[in-house]
């Protein structure tokens, strides 16, 4: 017998429990899915009670589902410390379920029916008659619906985080799919955002939604895309709408190459208007980018670097 090989009784066994950990722990969903933004969407790694604990985005994220159900009281700090550790036991209890203390399988089943409740057919809404747009409001955290130029409906939605913003701008629907995997839900609708891939999708952390939470995409609850997937087609217009820029300027990023983003893509917008840059502005901040500031930093008698920064964002008139 190989030092590697197992008997064959146990070698399925463990077969089987390798696959389990590989699939619960977000891994298949990568592979098997290559997930195109917000990577923490396919994370369902199992929680617990350890020394040092467990932190970070994911940990918050049941902090404060718990504290919406009214079982955490703590503070949102993003550690799976004892208060975390006694909210989930209480959750466990309330549910009937095994009283551990640990965010498995079993408990974020039932901690999402709490969230994301499936839409029956009867209940789904007509779609609308006339050609649809949609809008998404960073600061409301909304996704509005039009059916030619009127409301038609609203939906809750989450947004990027502040370090990871969903793309401001105007862009179409180039992609839909369905069963793309737990983490995006059952829907997914892709963005024309040409400097990454960014879309609107489902979710597996339902209680995140109307927050600042992803990695820039737009989730939706699951019930809520899966009626939007049939009202949009190819080439739907989706207009994005958010602060780009800090309105102070001492705190905007000093762009430079290989930045990739909104500010990028209006830097160059505005230097494609002002005739410096002739390519079609994509958001990555490339040769072709650094080029045309320096163009224009010749003209305007500022130092040549090739980079925008405090002085040149109000000369081209951002």
């Amino acid at each position: 017998m190989s030092r590697y090989s197992f008997p064959a009784g146990k070698g399925i066994a463990f077969f089987l429990l390798a696959t389990l950990i590989w699939f619960f722990s977000g891994e298949a969903c990568y592979a098997l899915h290559n997930p195109p933004c917000c990577p923490d969407e396919c994370s369902v790694r199992a929680l617990y009670l350890k020394t040092p604990p467990f932190s970070g985005s994911e940990v918050m994220d049941f902090q404060q589902a718990l504290q919406y159900l009214g079982f955490y009281r703590g503070k949102l700090d993003g550690v799976y410390g004892l208060q975390t550790y006694n909210a989930v036991k209480k959750f466990q209890r309330s549910n009937k379920l095994p009283v551990n203390g640990s965010i498995n399988v079993a408990t974020l089943r039932v901690l999402k029916k709490y969230f994301d409740l499936p839409l029956a057919t009867k209940t789904r809404t007509k779609g609308p008659k006339g050609e649809v747009r949609l809008e998404v409001h960073i600061k409301t955290r909304t996704l509005i619906v039009y059916d030619d130029d009127k409301v038609f409906k609203t939906y809750r939605v989450a947004v990027g985080k502040n370090k990871t913003p969903t793309p401001v701008g105007e862009w179409r629907i180039v992609r839909k799919a369905k069963n793309w995997g737990t983490g995006f839900g059952t829907r997914w609708l892709g963005l024309s955002v040409p400097w990454g891939l960014f879309g609107i999708h489902g979710t597996n952390k339902p209680w995140s939604i109307g927050s600042k939470a992803s990695h820039g995409c737009i989730r939706m609850f699951n019930r809520d895309v899966e009626e939007l997937y049939e009202w949009v087609k190819l080439g739907t217009r989706v207009t994005v709408i958010g602060q780009v820029f800090p309105v102070r300027y001492e705190d905007r990023l000093v762009l430079r190459r290989g930045y990739k983003g909104s500010d990028v893509y209006q830097v160059q917008q505005k230097l494609r208007e002002l005739g410096y840059l002739k390519s079609t502005p994509d958001g990555i901040y490339g040769p072709a980018t650094i080029a045309a500031v320096k163009k224009f930093q010749k003209d305007h008698d500022f130092p040549v670097t090739g980079e925008v920064d405090i002085d040149i964002y109000p000369a081209i008139g951002l």
